[in-house]
């Protein structure tokens, strides 16, 4: 004979809160997983968005914006106008600009890993160098040659995109700076003899 088991009120509690919890959980799961459909979904035609854009570019123009070779340092930059020579013009100041940013940006590296290299004794932590050194990138303009342009329209606008590519030779760019740092020599000269400075 089967003994009936007395009727507990909590247990009904008790599942009734089980069930709840594991319905929330299912739920949490389910907006997760939609999010990260909707997100990857958003992304994919992000990318697509901006592999058309990268693919309408000039062949000429490269991924990044600095490029140094072995005899000329490039910049390239692109800007948006409603009349074709605005835009060429725009991406062309945009360009020197990136290019005497990166110079900038490249003596600084140069710079620092020079002072591991030699240390204090070689000048290159001195205040007034580094200001010098700072203005350095002004020895771009006089140098700067104009490249590659192009321009394309926009799709879906009346605008067009400009493409400029500009250069500067690198020895010519190098004696113009050592000129401009005439009083510090010791410190250019260390500089140009560091193994970082190879990569300028």
């Amino acid at each position: 004979m089967e003994i009936e088991k007395p009727f507990n009120p909590n247990s009904l509690g008790v599942n009734l809160m089980q069930r709840i919890i594991l319905s929330i959980t299912m739920l949490g799961f389910i907006g997760l997983f939609s999010i990260s459909c909707s997100g990857s979904t958003e992304m994919t035609q992000q990318q697509d968005s901006s592999q058309k854009e990268v693919s309408n570019y000039p062949s000429w123009y490269p991924q990044q914006e600095f490029v140094s070779q072995e005899s000329q340092l490039f910049a390239y930059a692109t800007a948006i106008d409603s009349d074709s020579a605005a835009s060429i013009d725009k991406a062309k100041s945009w360009a020197i600009e990136q290019l005497k940013s990166s110079v900038s940006d490249k003596l600084e590296e140069i710079r620092s890993e020079a002072l591991v290299e030699y240390g204090s004794e070689s000048g290159l932590d001195e205040a007034r160098f580094l200001m010098a050194l700072r203005k350095a990138n002004n020895a771009v303009d006089p140098l700067v040659e104009a490249g590659n342009t192009e321009t394309k329209s926009v799709e879906g606008y009346e605008s067009v995109r400009g493409f400029a590519e500009v250069s500067v030779p690198k020895d010519e760019l190098i004696d113009r700076i050592g000129k401009r740092l005439g009083g510090y020599e010791k410190a250019w000269n260390a500089m140009k003899e560091a193994k970082a400075f190879s990569e300028f």
